[in-house]
């Protein structure tokens, strides 16, 4: 289901890259100053690390451990499964997200709610720019909008439980500029006190930069965080392979990660990844090392 998160990706990418460009520019002097052929020479050997690791996917015994993951009744999932109070089995939980849908049902929850929300953005421009006549965009409005309240508490509640007022904000946060731009839009006193002599629209779109930037760096001072969750397929020496969800926080995305295991996690264990994050993670940032096993 791989196909819906790059999809997905396309709709919000603007989003994440006006707001890593504003987060990354003062630091670009700093940055400049401390480069150093160590660190160079340093980059180049992890980059190296990294490869020769990748290369390891293609072993037959990792193939079939992660092919594994996938299935309910294997050797290697009976190591995760545990029992519950009344005798039945039970699959230990990410804090994250609930167990109760595979990854591929919140996949594409997240992939339909990227549509949704920046459907609704696209067809709040085109009202604006008189592309569509009022009778639309009020149809469509309330379908869109509908439609992503419905998932957000009806599936997104479910699957996402811990950090589900983080996908709520989120959503509704695009939305609601959605709504503001129209608002702000439709009043010609602001498109007059703004306007630009060739361009005059051009105030309305310089707003939704605006608006975009503000909910970006909201949702990031809120509930940003450098960790995720995920579970351990197989470890090897001082490494593991590590599942992991959709994970908004940390923007991570749902993949197979290999990770440094120094701390021990053991097969079948629910494990607290730190994350590698880059200036401009659009691709999602990396988990990169497990720091704790949860019980």
């Amino acid at each position: 289901m791989k196909i819906f998160t790059k999809v997905g990706d396309l709709i919000i990418k603007i989003f994440n890259l006006i707001g890593m460009i504003i987060l990354a520019i003062p630091k670009i002097p700093n940055r400049l100053r401390g480069i150093s052929t160590a660190d160079i020479k340093d980059k180049v050997d992890t980059d190296s690390i990294k490869e020769n690791i990748s290369k390891i996917k293609n072993d037959t015994r990792i193939k079939e451990g992660i092919s594994k993951i996938s299935t309910k009744e294997t050797p290697q999932t009976s190591k995760i499964i545990e029992k519950d109070d009344a005798g039945g089995t039970k699959v230990p939980k990410s804090p994250i997200s609930s167990g109760e849908f595979t990854s591929e049902e919140k996949e594409r929850t997240v992939f339909i709610l990227q549509l949704l929300s920046g459907g609704f953005l696209v067809v709040s421009m085109l009202y604006l720019f008189n592309f569509l006549m009022f009778f639309l965009y009020a149809v469509f409005s309330i379908i869109l909008v509908g439609s992503t309240i419905y998932l957000l508490f009806n599936k997104v509640k479910l699957m996402y439980t811990a950090d589900f007022n983080a996908y709520r904000d989120f959503f509704l946060m695009y939305t609601a500029v959605g709504i503001i731009l129209v608002l702000v839009g439709s009043n010609p006193a602001f498109v007059m006190s703004f306007s630009f002599e060739f361009l005059p629209s051009l105030s309305i779109l310089i707003f939704a930069l605006i608006a975009v930037v503000a909910v970006f760096l909201i949702f990031r001072i809120r509930y940003h965080r450098n960790f995720t969750y995920g579970t351990v397929i197989e470890t090897g020496k001082k490494t593991a392979y590590v599942k992991v969800e959709y994970d908004i926080c940390s923007n991570v995305k749902p993949d197979i990660y290999v990770v440094d295991n120094s701390f021990g996690a053991k097969d079948g264990d629910t494990v607290k990844v730190q994350i590698e994050e880059s200036i401009m993670s659009m691709g999602g940032n990396k988990p990169s090392m497990i720091t704790e096993t949860l019980k």
